[in-house]
């Protein structure tokens, strides 16, 4: 394992293995029977720190990929590790990827995976070249979150390319139409807009009404009233009462009827 994690050899610094991710392809004949071990050995205790059993026995070739949890226990325990067949099948693009602690005495992080830390530099390159190299992310996976985030800023940003997208066909939309409205005589003719414009300041334009004949006058001349007319009473319109009286007995035999009717 020492050349597969990073080196904590120094004293201040202490290592925890916390889980694994594990994927192979196999290549086998449905009829065949087969059993797949993923191992890594206990350096201290002897036999297997770790050891996973797929049995692919009637079942037909093909690729898998598993997570693990588990305590954090120290790196040191952790041996060599093997995924080795026994029956009839083969094993390629065999990868075990190992999920680990580093913890340090000093204050400073020792970065020496950028996936150590979030502070380390180029953790999110990392992460996000990691994430790349699944097929299937699984609610197991310690990244799951991280991942989760990943999809839903590129949905969004996805969504905002779209919507500019849109905006932009929609602006050059309307600026052609525009164009062939000034020039395509199967859409309204030409259209010579600076004319157009200056037909309309025309007719907004104000008018200054200048009159025929102008006539000063030297002096005010004033003129009397010739008719006067007198105080006086004046007289009823008779005609004008007789029809309303007329229209009132008609509208009240016509009321009448509609009473006796209901």
């Amino acid at each position: 394992m020492g050349d597969v994690l990073p080196d904590y050899s120094a004293p201040n610094v202490s290592l925890q293995i916390n889980g694994l991710t594990y994927y192979y392809i196999i290549t086998k004949d449905a009829e065949s029977d087969a059993e797949v071990y993923v191992r890594n050995e206990d350096a201290i205790n002897g036999g297997y720190i770790f050891e996973e059993v797929d049995d692919w026995s009637g079942l037909p070739g093909n690729s898998i990929q598993k997570y693990f949890r588990f305590p954090g226990s120290d790196a040191s325990q952790w041996g060599d590790g093997s995924i080795t067949v026994n029956g009839d099948g083969t094993i390629s693009d065999a990868s075990v990827i190992y999920l680990y602690r580093m913890d340090v005495g000093e204050q400073d992080i020792i970065c020496t995976n950028p996936l150590v830390s979030p502070e380390c530099p180029g953790y999110l390159d990392a992460l996000y070249k990691y994430l790349a190299t699944l097929e299937d992310v699984s609610v197991n996976d310690p990244y799951y979150d991280e991942w989760v985030q990943v999809q839903l800023q590129r949905e969004a940003e996805l969504k905002q390319e779209e919507a500019a997208k849109q905006e932009n066909n929609q602006e050059e939309s309307e600026d052609n139409l525009e164009q062939r409205m000034q020039v395509d005589s199967e859409v309204g003719g030409l259209v010579d807009t600076d004319l157009q414009n200056q037909q309309l300041y025309e007719l907004t334009a104000s008018f200054v009404i200048e009159p025929y004949i102008a006539v000063d006058y030297l002096e005010v001349l004033i003129y009397e009233d010739s008719l006067q007319l007198e105080d006086t009473t004046l007289p009823d319109n008779n005609r004008a009462l007789r029809q309303l009286a007329s229209d009132a007995k008609h509208y009240s035999m016509v009321r009448s009827q509609y009473d006796r009717d209901q």
